[in-house]
């Protein structure tokens, strides 16, 4: 039994009701579009080789991210699945675990050395997401990768821009201890404290003002 037909056991084991139930949940983006159900046909549907005789399964990769289907994702990573791929919307495996919380899943990702500073196509990382959606272990644990805590999105905002935004004050010392520019200036010319101003956060202004932010 070859490893891709192995791996294709598991997942008709494992994988047809993750891809059935699934729901293609986004990480946030400007326009916040609403969610689209993944098509269960992919459960079925034949997977083709690509070049040199290697086989994908990227609709099964990105669901059972989606799903923090740890089991799954260990076959396919054992499998060589590319770790990095990305979708139409430049979400990685990697992003969608974060976004979804799923940090058992996010721990097999980053052992296997999938890239935590890749962004998608709105220039958010995975790091951006937990902090929009308040996961803080998340978040400190994607604090280990080796990334530029100065990375900018299309709006150019970092991850303390985030924090600021959002009112992830807990998350403010850590970001600013491992590099993140307290005084960074966004496309708009704002720091992280005048967002915090802006969203009348005072405590997470106050937060930033400690760690040296200013206007």
């Amino acid at each position: 039994m070859t490893r891709f037909t192995r791996v294709g056991a598991v997942l008709a084991v494992l994988g047809a009701s993750v891809l059935a139930g699934c729901q293609s949940v986004a990480p946030p983006t400007a326009a916040m579009a609403p969610a689209t159900p993944a098509s269960a046909a992919a459960a079925t549907a034949p997977v083709p080789p690509v070049a040199g005789g290697a086989v994908h399964y990227d609709e099964q990769w990105f669901a059972a991210a989606r799903m923090g289907r740890t089991d799954i994702l260990q076959a396919l990573i054992d499998a060589h699945q590319p770790l990095d791929i990305q979708d139409d919307a430049g979400y990685t495996a990697l992003i969608l675990t974060s976004y979804r919380g799923h940090r058992d899943a996010l721990a097999s990702l980053l052992k296997a050395h999938a890239n935590a500073c890749l962004a998608d196509k709105r220039g958010n990382t995975a790091l951006m997401g937990a902090l929009f959606r308040g996961r803080d272990e998340i978040a400190r644990d994607l604090l280990q990768a080796d990334c530029d805590l100065n990375q900018t999105n299309n709006a150019g905002e970092t991850a303390l821009a985030f924090a600021a935004l959002f009112g992830r004050t807990a998350m403010m010392p850590a970001l600013v201890a491992h590099g993140a520019d307290v005084n960074h200036r966004d496309a708009r010319g704002n720091t992280a404290y005048d967002i915090a101003l802006q969203q009348g956060n005072q405590s997470a202004a106050d937060a930033l003002q400690q760690l040296g932010g200013t206007e």
